[in-house]
């Protein structure tokens, strides 16, 4: 079987994750959604979208069952741009999870578009 690129395994992960933009993420009932920054802590520590988890890609399969026991959660991921976001959905697709976005844009379409950030208390 022939490698794949990240772009080949980004265009599959895309193909099979709902999609969801700024503005209907801060139009969409917030209680009912987990909004999940996959970026590294330090990232996430500097700025995040109001009410953000932290949970790094890298620990996205040991520690979502602690932030979304129920599988039927909406689930928002975000990173910087898309592509850890991206692949963080897909993965969590094939865990189970039914009801996963990827915020269109990322944390810097956020930004760009104007939307609140929050700072962690450090």
């Amino acid at each position: 079987m022939p490698l794949k690129t990240l772009e080949q395994l980004v265009a599959e992960a895309k193909a099979n994750v709902g999609h969801i933009s700024p503005d209907e993420l801060t139009e969409a009932t917030t209680a009912s959604i987990i909004l999940l920054d996959v970026r590294d802590e330090p990232d996430y520590d500097e700025e995040h979208l109001p009410n953000a988890v932290s949970l790094p890609r890298g620990y996205l399969e040991l520690d979502i069952d602690e932030v979304a026991p129920d599988a039927d959660t909406h689930i928002v991921t975000y990173c910087g741009g898309g592509t850890r976001a991206t692949l963080s959905a897909h993965t969590l697709k094939n865990m189970g999870y039914e009801n996963v976005s990827v915020l269109t844009g990322g944390f810097r379409g956020w930004k760009a578009e104007g939307l609140p950030t929050e700072k962690s208390d450090a």
